[in-house]
C-alpha cells in the first residue's frame, strides 16, 4: 500500500508541472522529491513535464561554465566534508539536461552501502535511443574502476544479447562485455580508459549470444549516453 495519500490525477499532474519548474518549497519540495524516490510513476510525470518546459530555453544562448566550476559550486554548498554521492546526483541533475530528473530516485540500487562516503571522481550517463525501448542509467566510479549500470527499460531482442561499449574520439568502440542477466549490474572499467574518462560515451549494442565476433559492433544501437560529472 502506498505511503501517500490519494491525489485526483489532474492535481498529481499539477503537482509534477511544479516540481519540474522548481516552484516549489520548504516541505513541499522536501516532500516531493522523497515521493519521486518512491513512486516511479510521479518521477516519470516529473521527468516529462521537464521534457516539455525544455523547449521553452532553446533561445537562450548557452553559456559554458568556468572550468571547475562544478566542483567549486559543491565546494560552496558542503565545505569541510566529502558529499555524499546522493546529496551530488540531486545538485548534477539541477546544472545539467533536464532528462534526469529522476537520477536519484534510479541510481538508488547503484549507490553504495549506507554511510559510505562518494569518491572524489564519479561520472554518469542516461542511456537512451530514439527507436529503441531501452533506457539505462550508468553510474562510473574512478575510485572503484567500475561502471553500474540500472536497466529502466527494455530487453535485448529475441536470440540476442546486450553487449557494453566504450566510445572515444578517434578510435574504435572498446567492448566492456556482454551485460548479464538482471536490472542492475557493474562491468569493470579498463584502467587505460581512466585518464579519458570525461570524454566516455557508453553505448549498448544487440549482439549475437557470446557477443559481437572479433570485438567489432555488428549489431544496432540500441541505447547510448555521454557521461557527465557529477
Amino acid at each position: 500500500m502506498s505511503d501517500h495519500p490519494t491525489i485526483p490525477p489532474e492535481d498529481d499532474d499539477m503537482l509534477a508541472a511544479e516540481v519540474a519548474l522548481g516552484l516549489t518549497e520548504g516541505d513541499e519540495r522536501a516532500a516531493a522529491r522523497t515521493r519521486m524516490l518512491q513512486d516511479r510513476s510521479f518521477a516519470r510525470r516529473v521527468a516529462d513535464w521537464q521534457e516539455r518546459f525544455a523547449p521553452m530555453a532553446e533561445d537562450i544562448a548557452p553559456v559554458s561554465p568556468p572550468k571547475g566550476a562544478r566542483k567549486a559550486l559543491m565546494s560552496r554548498l558542503f565545505p569541510a566534508r566529502r558529499v555524499p554521492l546522493m546529496q551530488r546526483l540531486w545538485v548534477w541533475q539541477g546544472i545539467s539536461f533536464a532528462a534526469l530528473a529522476t537520477v536519484a530516485f534510479l541510481a538508488l540500487p547503484l549507490l553504495q552501502d549506507p554511510g559510505e562516503q562518494a569518491p572524489d571522481d564519479v561520472y554518469a550517463a542516461r542511456m537512451v535511443a530514439e527507436d529503441s525501448a531501452l533506457e539505462l542509467l550508468a553510474v562510473m566510479d574512478m575510485a572503484r574502476g567500475d561502471i553500474a549500470l540500472r536497466r529502466v527499460s527494455g530487453t535485448a531482442p529475441e536470440g540476442r544479447v546486450l553487449e557494453l561499449w566504450a566510445i572515444l574520439p578517434d578510435r574504435a568502440p572498446i567492448s566492456l562485455g556482454v551485460l548479464p542477466e538482471g536490472d542492475v549490474n557493474r562491468v569493470a572499467l579498463p584502467a587505460d580508459l581512466a585518464p579519458e574518462a570525461a570524454q566516455i560515451t557508453l553505448a549498448i549494442t544487440d549482439e549475437p549470444p557470446g557477443g559481437a565476433p572479433g570485438g567489432v559492433p555488428t549489431g544496432a544501437v540500441m541505447a547510448a549516453g555521454a557521461v557527465a560529472e557529477l
